[in-house]
């Protein structure tokens, strides 16, 4: 009876032990810099990244320093996180492209099985425009896409993108045929517009927001679920009565290594709520046409496995095609 009493007791012991250890290295994190690996040099993205890193640096009295790894559609900055210890001092900023890539090869070295979600930063819905006074609205788009002798055309960053697919879907529940013209950077995608080379682009409306201002383009709809607080007389496309086609856009996210201590995904997490709910970063992100998502890591988790199955699903039904 007093061995197995003792038995119970050294096992209750050892439990709380590892406890206590995990929870004061939780609590003494960070003790060293932090590297953020991202697949960018600049852009929104870039920018994105830089101020919640900075914002870290403030809150955690410690830095938090950029490494910016592009190549191969964010591949190379995923696989330095993938393949780092887990231990919080390498974390990953990445896109919403991820769950692209992950939908369509399951062995990529960044699937979202080797990766822990800790939270979405800023989000952009993605928008319709054309040169100005082209088409004034999206009725006069479709009216023209289903006339028209020569087809309408758009340009997107790339094959296998989410604007390229939110073309693919346009086209699908508008009845039209509007042709595809991919583009590598979205400079160059408005550069087309405004050369008149492409009819429209569709585009993230952080890139095309001084344009827009500008006037010297037409925003025609936004693909959020709701109107942007920035662009508030552009219409949805469920306004629109594309109502079968979802509500997606182009986000930015925090990731860090597989089994990464839970605790440390719980600091992070609600440090960047408090970054978020700052009054400073609001009026940044709005500055830059950007909006702040729902924070939580439970959220981010949720929009990954709705994402990913989605474009699947997408994908496979229409044979769509991917990117190499």
């Amino acid at each position: 009876m007093m061995k197995s009493i003792s038995r119970r007791l050294m096992l209750a012991l050892g439990g709380f032990a590892l406890c206590a250890t995990t929870a004061g290295f939780a609590q003494s994190y960070p003790h060293k810099p932090v590297k953020v690996v991202m697949p960018w040099n600049d852009g929104f993205p870039a920018n994105s990244t830089r101020l919640f890193s900075q914002e870290l640096a403030a809150h955690y009295k410690q830095a938090f320093v950029v490494e910016p790894k592009p190549g191969a559609g964010g591949e190379v900055a995923a696989k330095q996180v993938i393949g780092a210890p887990a231990d919080g001092y390498t974390l990953l900023v990445t896109g919403s492209s991820i769950t692209i890539r992950a939908a369509t090869d399951e062995k990529n070295a960044d699937g979202l099985r080797d990766l822990q979600p800790i939270a979405q930063i800023t989000t952009t819905p993605y928008v319709i425009v054309a040169k100005a006074g082209k088409f004034k609205t999206f009725k006069n788009l479709l009216a023209q896409a289903k006339g028209s002798q020569s087809r309408i055309n758009f340009a997107s960053a790339g094959v296998g993108t989410g604007m390229h697919y939110l073309g693919e879907l346009i086209n699908l529940s508008a009845g039209v045929q509007m042709m595809h013209v991919p583009y590598n950077t979205g400079s160059k995608q408005l550069a087309a517009v405004m050369g008149g080379d492409v009819d429209i682009a569709i585009i993230s409306l952080v890139t095309a927001w001084p344009h827009i201002t500008a006037g010297t383009m037409e925003a025609l709809a936004v693909s959020s679920a709701e109107r942007s607080a920035v662009a508030t007389n552009v219409p949805t496309l469920h306004e629109l009565g594309l109502k079968d086609v979802p509500a997606i856009g182009a986000w930015i996210a925090v990731f860090g290594p597989k089994n990464l201590d839970p605790a440390i995904v719980k600091s992070l997490s609600e440090k960047i709520t408090e970054i978020a709910k700052s009054q400073t970063t609001q009026e940044t992100v709005k500055g830059w046409a950007a909006e702040l998502p729902d924070t939580s890591t439970a959220a981010l988790a949720g929009v990954l496995r709705t994402e990913t199955s989605f474009w699947k699903k997408l994908i496979k039904e229409r044979n769509l095609p991917v990117a190499d």
